[in-house]
């Protein structure tokens, strides 16, 4: 069977992708029939005019409910592109009509949740009141796959060091480095030097393992002539963090413009290391070849700016 693009735009329906990636995100068809407000012979039926109209089947079905068929994954990679390029149609068509307005909605890390991102969107909200920006804080290990889904319009935070697949475009905005923080109260925080045995018996809070934060921690530890800390706390929430620091003797690694803040609000100390961290970049991530929508590219145009002001 051979298709054409006139072929696919005459037969296929948005609605039946839509459908398919519904049944597939819930696990089973009487779960996406609530999810959709469907009655499940309906969306039965479209997923086999799918399957009729390709030829291939696109579920497989078991006891525990539905999974796609090699066909339907590589469908269903092809079905989330459209429909991110028909959620930015949709942006684009309501920025037209209403001027300054749209969604963008933002992946983000620590490095970049306290300082960059919040200062950014408040120049966009100076530039586009309307813009609603929906803000996600994770990993990029877990952010970057919903970055190429469609589900993220950027992310915001380090910059991984490589990228062999080829499928985000990658713009640094400035270098930070990463330094570790204690509480006012903490035995440390008064001392001029400290020696890295005494770092070691310490209770720390890091990133979360095998992501590109841990990556940049294990960085900072080679730096400074010590192996990962034994006991520790594995956490990208800034909240529960600074929660820890305030409440316990621990020690935190924190990107340093971000260390800075909380240090200016007497909240943490930065400890004196004999050893300087290697640098960072900082910036944010795009899906490459994805249409920016006005409204994302509102919200970039304020990363640079603020970025320049340091």
């Amino acid at each position: 069977m051979t298709f054409s693009k006139q072929g696919l735009a005459r037969r296929l329906k948005l609605q039946q992708l839509a459908i398919l990636e519904q049944v597939l995100a819930s696990g089973s068809i009487s779960a996406a029939s609530r999810q959709l407000h469907m009655t499940q012979p309906a969306i039965s039926k479209a997923i086999q005019d799918l399957e009729e109209h390709f030829g291939q089947p696109v579920l497989a079905r078991s006891v525990r409910g539905v999974h796609p068929t090699d066909f339907g994954t590589m469908l269903l990679r092809h079905s989330e592109a459209l429909m991110a390029e028909l959620r930015h149609l949709a942006e684009d068509l309501n920025a037209w009509g209403a001027g300054v307005s749209g969604k963008v909605m933002v992946g983000t890390l620590l490095t970049a949740s306290v300082q960059l991102l919040p200062r950014a969107i408040g120049r966009l909200r100076e530039m586009a009141p309307n813009v609603v920006v929906q803000v996600q804080v994770g990993v990029n290990e877990k952010m970057f796959p919903q970055l190429l889904r469609g589900d993220l319009d950027l992310v915001v935070g380090l910059i991984p060091g490589q990228d062999s697949d080829g499928e985000y475009d990658h713009v640094s905005l400035y270098d930070d480095s990463l330094c570790a923080v204690v509480g006012r109260q903490h035995p440390l925080a008064a001392s001029n030097c400290i020696a890295v045995d005494v770092l070691t018996k310490q209770d720390w809070i890091l990133p979360v393992a095998d992501s590109e934060a841990m990556h940049a921690a294990e960085r900072f530890f080679a730096a400074i002539g010590m192996e990962k800390p034994v006991h520790r706390v594995e956490s990208v929430s800034i909240m529960t963090n600074l929660g820890l620091l305030l409440d316990s003797p621990m020690i935190a690694l924190m990107a340093f413009s971000v260390a800075r803040k909380f240090v200016k609000l007497g909240l943490l100390t930065v400890l004196p290391l004999a050893r300087q961290a290697p640098d960072m970049a900082v910036g944010y991530t795009l899906a490459r070849g994805r249409v920016v929508t006005p409204a994302c590219q509102r919200l970039l145009r304020a990363l640079h700016e603020v970025a320049r002001q340091g």
